[in-house]
């Protein structure tokens, strides 16, 4: 089984390796989405209250921090659309070749993860050529979250829409979450805001970022989110594979 999953991990990079625009996406989007926000605000400081304790941050530093959930989310939901998009048509050769259903979703699962660290790993490298948070270690980890939790969205809604609308879906998604609701710099969002994807892996981020302190209810929250989202996101591939 364990070879047969790993044939069609290698089958579905090969797909992704034939998409361009993913690609492209991969080596742009974290530049220009956080070097360019970085580059655009004034050389001044803001105060920031994370956590309940207020800190003064450089502008460029919070830029680059904020910006590196919103770019992680936008990026990984997009690479599992794309997963979802890309591996129909491997999955149903495989299907045919006699592979089981949970083989193929132990398979999307293993892509998905390996893309979500590539995805992150990127966007963190911009990041970490303009500022160097307090808790590294915490930062990359709530990054990856972010990651993984907006990947597994983008696998079901290209499960649920096609190609197009599910990029529209998994470009503004991010932005209204994070870049409105989550903004430590914003109005105070409303109650129900605490729901949304990004909150708890921000939090942890942000908190990473600017504190000496690890967020860790903010840490198991967001794991928490991971494993329910990730339970739905099996069910509904599973349901989608069987169907095929």
């Amino acid at each position: 089984m364990e070879r047969r999953t790993t044939t069609a991990v290698k089958m579905s990079m090969h797909e992704f390796a034939r998409t361009p625009v993913l690609i492209a996406l991969l080596a742009f989007l974290p530049v220009y989405m956080i070097g360019v926000f970085v580059w655009l605000v004034p050389d001044s400081t803001i105060p920031l209250t994370i956590g309940g304790t207020t800190v003064t941050a450089e502008m460029s530093a919070f830029a680059a921090a904020f910006m590196t959930p919103v770019t992680v989310a936008v990026l990984s939901g997009i690479v599992g659309l794309f997963l979802m998009q890309t591996s129909q048509m491997a999955d149903s050769r495989l299907r045919l070749a006699g592979y089981h259903a949970r083989e193929l979703v132990t398979a999307r699962i293993g892509l998905l993860t390996v893309g979500s660290v590539i995805v992150t790993g990127a966007s963190l490298t911009v990041a970490l050529v303009v500022f160097t948070p307090e808790n590294v270690a915490a930062f990359a980890g709530a990054a990856v979250l972010t990651g993984i939790t907006y990947g597994i969205l983008g696998v079901i809604v290209g499960i649920v829409l096609d190609r197009l609308p599910g990029v529209y879906v998994m470009l503004f998604a991010p932005m209204v979450d994070i870049l409105m609701f989550q903004n430590p710099l914003a109005t105070e969002s409303p109650t129900w805001t605490t729901v949304l994807p990004g909150h708890f892996a921000t939090n942890a981020l942000m908190d990473a970022a600017f504190t000496s302190g690890g967020g860790l209810n903010d840490f198991l929250a967001a794991g928490g989110y991971v494993l329910v989202l990730l339970s739905v996101g099996v069910v509904v591939f599973y349901r989608a594979t069987m169907t095929d």
